[in-house]
C-alpha cells in the first residue's frame, strides 16, 4: 500500500478527490452522486468546500455490491 493511501485511510473525512479515487470515479461521478443525495457531506456553513465522510463511502460501496454470473 502506498504511503499517501495509508494516510486518506487513516482519516475519517476526505476531499472530494481523496473521496473519488477511494471510491474509483471521477471527481464528477464523487459530485453527481452528492448532488442526487446518494452521498452525503460535511461542510462547515461559512466554506464552501466539503468533505465526504469515508464510512458513508463504505456504506455507498456495499449498498451497491452486487453478484454477477458469469
Amino acid at each position: 500500500m502506498l504511503k499517501n493511501a495509508r494516510s486518506v485511510l487513516n482519516r475519517r473525512l476526505l476531499r472530494s478527490a481523496e473521496a473519488a479515487d477511494y471510491l474509483s470515479v471521477s471527481v464528477w461521478t464523487l459530485r453527481r452522486l452528492i448532488q442526487s443525495g446518494e452521498l452525503p457531506v460535511v461542510q462547515r456553513e461559512d466554506a464552501g468546500k466539503f468533505l465526504v465522510d469515508i464510512r458513508d463511502l463504505d456504506g455507498f460501496i456495499e449498498r451497491n455490491k452486487r453478484t454477477i454470473a458469469l
